[in-house]
């Protein structure tokens, strides 16, 4: 019975699928099968010869049908935990094109706690509306993808919050307490990532805004040959995703160690061609905004070849590579 709740289906919504498909195979025996009392087939008389036939057959479909929603309520519906956590090693996919902004969070993380207080209060009904007519899902969607390019493990916990909390709000029963529970951990993610998240645009000119000094390392891998030439090459997948026009798939290809490795690289790369550190960060900074806000395809697909080719000429200038 299980199986019956792939993609999160509920078991109202399993009735429903049973019944029809029930009805259609019966449509159909009659429609091709002979014709009952030798009437001409769509004729009124075998019409009413189709439904006398039916009836029990319809009776039986129907107790069938009963069955498998009794037992596919018992089993429960959504996805799992385990397949939650699955799910979330990509990013979700957003909901809207709109920009990631500091107002736009902080609407959300208000959002999401008036869910919460709703659920809390026992008000299902208010929780629901507000779920479906406030921003703060969206948002959720949304931020996903930038912020796994500045905390991946935040952008993990926030999509696994929203799977949960989807889960919960969309059962036939839905528990007050733990969706409340769900929504103010959503909220608590979001006022995270509204603290680690960068509203501010780069400078264009060297030396300038974020580039000034060295943004900090984000993890303790060494610097190796292997290690760059592997970020170098997916920079450049990046590049010609966008140019194709996949944003997601460019941005999952920019994340991960592909995106730390540029972080890890820029204190070390100062002191051996501040320059070059300099030009380096400017062409992620400028990535990272455009994953995050307007996802402009051309911009990112300029700036991941620069990015991959400055990443070649940083390892070389750290003698890392040849």
């Amino acid at each position: 019975m299980t199986l019956l709740h792939i993609g999160g289906a509920s078991a109202g919504t399993v009735l429903v699928s049973v019944i029809a498909i029930f009805f259609l195979l019966f449509a159909m025996s009659f429609a091709v099968g002979s014709v009952p009392e030798g009437h001409r087939r769509f004729s009124k008389g075998w019409t009413r010869a189709w439904l006398r036939a039916s009836l029990p057959r319809s009776v039986l479909a129907a107790g069938f049908s009963a069955l498998l929603f009794v037992g596919s309520a018992l089993s429960g519906g959504g996805q799992s935990d385990a397949d939650i956590a699955a799910t979330c090693e990509a990013p979700l996919a957003p909901n809207t094109g709109r920009e990631i902004t500091e107002s736009r969070l902080a609407v959300a993380v208000d959002g999401m706690r008036a869910i919460a207080d709703a659920a809390r209060s026992g008000e299902m009904a208010e929780a629901q509306t507000l779920f479906l007519t406030n921003d703060s899902h969206n948002v959720a969607h949304d931020i996903d993808a930038p912020l796994r390019l500045r905390n991946s493990a935040l952008a993990r916990d926030l999509c696994e919050a929203v799977l949960r909390f989807e889960r919960e709000i969309a059962a036939d029963a839905v528990d007050g307490p733990a969706l409340a529970e769900e929504a103010e951990s959503i909220a608590g993610y979001l006022e995270t990532a509204r603290d680690v998240y960068d509203f501010a645009t780069p400078e264009p000119a060297a030396g300038g805004g974020l580039c000034t000094s060295p943004v900090g390392a984000v993890t303790d891998e060494p610097l190796t040959a292997s290690r760059i030439e592997a970020a170098a090459t997916l920079m450049r997948q990046a590049g010609e995703l966008a140019e194709g026009g996949d944003t997601q798939a460019a941005a999952q290809a920019f994340g991960g160690d592909t995106h730390n490795i540029t972080h890890d690289i820029d204190g070390p790369l100062r002191l051996a061609d501040q320059e070059l550190a300099i030009e380096l960060c400017i062409v992620i900074v400028a990535l990272e905004t455009e994953f995050g806000s307007t996802q402009d395809n051309e911009i990112i697909a300029t700036n991941a070849s620069a990015g991959a080719n400055l990443l070649e000429e940083a390892g070389r200038a750290l003698g890392i590579t040849g």
